[in-house]
């Protein structure tokens, strides 16, 4: 293998692109959604297709292995391996073309991305995997992905027309209809390879399985016809062994008209399988198997299936309209209760809420497979079986047999229409007993499934998981398979050891975690080379600097799975606002879990600076921690990360600026007029951008002449009042900096509108900034100090039964769960119950029937985005319905992304274009035409929403106190145009 340096050097002057050699970055692409670990040699992120023959034509002549990556969402190893790896989804992201019936994109489109563009054409491409919110069209060119509609729409090599390739020596080539003339590299590949499949044509079509839906090795039958070899399906599913995917046309299909679902229940989970038997008549597009095990065992979902129901089917149909989609539905549910015992668990639905609700059955169970914590879960290396639909009953019943024998349990999913059988085995692969027996598990598996005429690899991908098994499918072909490889890749430098192999220098099975465990049998050894051993697993056990009774930060890291989930580009769901703006995998949250999982107790290697191009890009939004399938508190390990790394070397001097961001604020308002001067002035902004990093572009909220902590002061109420008074409502409000600094008026409409309701408000006066920030960077110290003094100032009225009211729900969110993690003490855990933000307060009141509606018309119409932390809060979302409330208001609610600002993050200007990206779809949405305003109950995203859009935004309450009549000098404010560098 060459070395690393040299590599660098020699590519220096002609690839545009970057390198990384380092351990960090090497162990996190070590890993993907599969069981697997490889170290790479190194990763690369060419920057075009011409960078990438550059790179393709040097490692070439080198004999450097490259393995082609997208998201590394593949559960069976396929973007894995021991060379370069050539990652795919940072730079290659461009959706080229979008014309009647076909759309073109670089392979670093994601699904939803794609599907997102093209449904305002009323399109769509048709194959669904699981993963299509993160997975990119390269990925599912590579493993010729499918989905659950497969039965109805095929693999992804149905629906492409053409391909941008790089073949092994560096020649790029248009492959497919309106590609010119072929290059002399194509002209080869192409006369060599129809030579061979005219020659074992017999053979070919011998050694298909009999189930029609298999993409295992290399799909041979149908790509030599009259009309010549059809190169890009042949590309299809070769995952990345045959040549690279520059660019990707597929043929797109009309959204469907009508979209019906039922979702029906069965006493076994053979009676399913033998109605599901019944459904092709009626012309569904999936029909998905969900047996009693994974509806328990995930403990989602199953609250809609009854107890005495051992198997779900949900069946999707789709048609040209919805009354056409509910008859096909309807005539089915019929024709199956007439014919088979069955319950209907949901009625046919075909509006958007109910197809929602219906579909949330399933997702809710398969995602929450990956929430079972540490122990048993489900592993994934017998999931891809397929058989022809007539024997599945026959493969169930025998690979029931095969569970019971290793004493293993399990969860399925089946695609019934398709005999595709999604088999997650329970396995603790921390447990050497387990470990062993997963190669066995898998060879008897396999060859029940062969007996049946199926195949091993049916959807995920052939990869590292079921290359072992390809020669036992295939047979007398694997020769053939292998003068194919020969033909397009002689040196083996394409991906090596996936579909033909493995390599035998290798261990078949290289598993994740081989320092905690023995090797899985005599095949599925540990990994290892050294990405394991620059593990610190001997290094002696560092005592953790936060609060980590309920686990450790190993065992925590160690829940991620992998899956992939954290790199979404687009559809629901927030997850990770560093992602959305980078795009790159050391910014997703599974780079920071594996970050910890690899480098382990060791404080100097998560304190080094290529560990900290990880942990940085953390902010601490805990969307990840709540969006994530496995439930990884990835935020609390990169606080821990931070924490370990200030101990070690303190902060940077932008870092302890946004670290004190809260006292500096708080001071600078003791000169109010003097430094909004300061900060509106635009040569003093670059001197502030120079010396502390505040970003000079950055519309800034204007310093207050007076706090309202100190117009506080002396309010009747200020210590908790003497007697017992259970009738009224007793509220202590944390203002914290923003209320109490930058916008005294929110505090102030915070304080009049509980009164208004009859609620006591009192506002202690030893009161500080919550800490959130100076957490976020890494300093406990004075985040924990921040700490003391506020629970000091609190706990009192929490314990004389007062509720803890935060207008700002990053407050809410530090004094309620960040505090656990700083103080293990009762007074914290005492504070923490009895916080709550302000909105949600209102919002109780109001189903209580206690808030008054008294509201005069206001003729708004308001875009509510609904901050991150108030959603990790985990509570009702109340802002938009208090809104509402008042006449003449129109409120739409923005839920659709982080805004991007992260609190003092977003002053930066290190990270002001980060931040705009992040928060671009919400930027995008608050900007449409007849949003007049903003509501929001965070500070620093009234700030984003301003930045992005210039139009006004405040606090929900701040709108609630106009209403009320308790402000009317908010009328001015509203019309008031906003400052070009400050606003008030």
């Amino acid at each position: 293998m060459s070395d690393p340096q040299q590599i660098a050097d020699d590519l220096r002057n002609e690839f545009r692109g970057g390198l990384a050699f380092d351990a960090v970055r090497r162990g996190l692409y070590a890993t993907d959604a599969s069981p697997f670990e490889v170290a790479p040699l190194g990763v690369a992120y060419p920057l075009d297709a011409d960078d990438l023959s550059v790179l393709v034509a040097y490692c070439h002549r080198r004999a450097i292995p490259m393995v082609p990556r997208g998201a590394g969402t593949g559960v069976a190893g396929e973007s894995l391996g021991p060379g370069l790896v050539i990652d795919l989804s940072a730079e290659f992201r461009g959706i080229l073309r979008i014309d009647a019936d076909t759309a073109t994109v670089e392979p670093g489109v994601v699904l939803a991305e794609l599907n997102a563009a093209l449904a305002r054409h009323g399109r769509r491409f048709a194959p669904d995997p699981a993963s299509g919110r993160s997975c990119t069209l390269g990925g599912m060119v590579a493993t010729n992905a499918s989905g659950g509609n497969a039965f109805r729409h095929g693999y992804t090599r149905d629906h492409v027309r053409g391909l941008g390739v790089v073949w092994n020596d560096g020649t790029a080539d248009a492959l497919g209809a309106g590609a010119g003339g072929p290059t002399d590299r194509t002209r080869t590949i192409t006369n060599s390879v129809a030579s061979l499949l005219r020659t074992n044509r017999a053979l070919v079509q011998l050694t298909r399985p009999l189930t029609p839906f298999n993409r295992c090795g290399y799909v041979l039958h149908d790509v030599l016809t009259d009309a010549g070899l059809d190169l890009p399906k042949l590309l299809c599913g070769s995952e990345g062994t045959l040549g690279f995917v520059t660019e990707v046309t597929v043929a797109t299909a009309p959204l469907a008209g009508g979209t019906c679902l039922a979702l029906l229940g069965f006493p076994t989970l053979e009676a399913a399988v033998k109605a599901a038997a019944d459904l092709p008549a009626f012309e569904p597009a999936s029909a998905d198997l969900l047996d009693r095990r994974l509806l328990s065992l995930s403990g989602r979902g199953a609250e809609a299936i009854p107890a005495a129901v051992g198997a779900a089917l949900l069946v999707t149909f789709e048609a040209d309209t919805e009354r056409e989609a509910g008859g096909r539905t309807w005539g089915a549910v019929e024709k199956l209760r007439e014919a088979h015992k069955l319950a209907v668990l949901a009625e046919p639905a075909c509006d958007p809420d109910g197809v929602a609700r219906i579909r949330a059955v399933r997702e809710g169970a398969v995602t929450g497979l990956y929430g079972l914590g540490v122990g048993p879960r489900p592993a994934a290396f017998v999931e891809d079986v397929g058989v022809p639909p007539a024997a599945l009953l026959e493969f169930l019943a025998g690979a029931q047999d095969i569970l019971k024998r290793f004493e293993l349990s399990a969860s399925f999913l089946i695609h019934a229409l398709a005999g595709q059988v999604h088999t997650r085995p329970l396995i603790d692969l921390a447990d050497p007993a387990h470990r062993a027996k997963l190669w066995p598990v898998a060879e008897a598996v396999h060859a029940l499934a062969l007996a049946l005429g199926g195949t091993v690899s049916t959807q995920h991908g052939t990869g590292i998981a079921r290359t072992p098994w390809v020669e036992k499918q295939y047979g007398p072909i694997l020769p053939v398979f292998r003068e194919l490889k020969r033909v397009f890749d002689p040196k083996n430098v394409l991906n090596p050891g996936k579909i033909v192999g493995p390599d035998p220098s290798r261990p078949a099975w290289p598993l994740r975690g081989g320092d905690r465990g023995q090797g899985a049998g005599d095949r599925g050894q540990t990994n290892g080379d050294d990405a394991q051993k620059s593990r610190t697993s001997d290094a002696p056990s560092v005592t953790p600097l936060m609060v980590w009774n309920d686990t450790m930060p190993g065992p925590e890291a160690s829940k991620c799975t992998g899956c992939g989930d954290c790199r979404p580009r687009g559809g629901r769901g927030r997850m990770c606002p560093a992602f959305t703006a980078a795009g790159v995998e050391e910014s997703a949250p599974r780079a920071m879990a594996n970050l910890v999982r690899l480098l382990g107790d060791d404080p100097t290697a998560l304190g080094s600076d290529d560990a900290q191009a990880v942990v940085t890009k953390c902010v601490n939004c805990k969307m990840c921690r709540d969006e994530c399938p496995s439930r990884v508190d990835v935020p609390r390990l990169m606080l821990e990360a931070k924490a370990r790394r200030h101990a070690e070397r303190g902060l940077d001097h932008v870092s302890w600026v946004l670290a004190r961001a809260d006292g500096l604020a708080a001071f600078a308002s003791r000169f109010a007029p003097v430094s909004n001067a300061v900060l509106g002035n635009r040569p003093a902004r670059w001197v502030l951008e120079k010396l502390l990093g505040l970003s000079r572009r950055r519309r800034l909220p204007a310093l207050a002449r007076r706090s309202f902590l100190a117009a506080s002061r002396g309010d009747a109420g200020a210590q908790p009042p003497a007697g017992d008074d259970r009738t009224t409502e007793k509220v202590a409000y944390f203002a914290d900096t923003f209320a109490n600094v930058f916008d005294p008026a929110v505090g102030e409409a915070t304080v009049a509108v509980l009164r208004h309701n009859g609620v006591r408000v009192v506002v202690p006066p030893r009161q500080r900034g919550s800490g959130a920030a100076p957490l976020a960077q890494g300093d406990l110290e004075t985040a924990r100090e921040l700490a003391v003094r506020n629970v000091r100032a609190l706990v009192d009225f929490a314990r004389d039964g007062y509720r803890i009211v935060c207008s700002e729900p990053t407050a809410a969110l530090t004094l309620a769960q960040d505090y656990l993690l700083l103080l293990d003490d009762p007074d914290a855990a005492a504070v923490a119950a009895a916080t709550t933000e302000l909105t949600t307060f209102l919002g109780e009141l109001h189903a209580a029937g206690r808030l008054r509606t008294d509201f005069r018309p206001l003729d708004l119409t308001l875009g509510h985005h609904v901050p991150c932390h108030l959603k990790a809060l985990r509570g009702a979302v109340s802002g938009p319905g208090l809104l509402g409330l008042i006449p003449g208001v129109t409120v739409r609610t923005i839920d659709v992304s982080c805004s991007g600002m992260a609190g003092p993050w977003g002053l930066a200007e290190a990270n002001y274009d980060a931040s705009l990206r992040a928060g671009r779809r919400m930027i995008d949405e608050f900007d449409r035409p007849g949003i007049l305003y903003g509501a929001t109950e965070c500070g620093s995203c009234r700030l984003q929403m301003q930045e992005g859009t210039g139009k006004r935004t405040l606090h929900p309450v701040q709108y609630l106190a106009h209403a009320y009549g308790l402000m009317p000098e908010l009328t001015t404010r509203l019309q008031t145009p906003l400052g070009e560098l400050v606003s008030s």
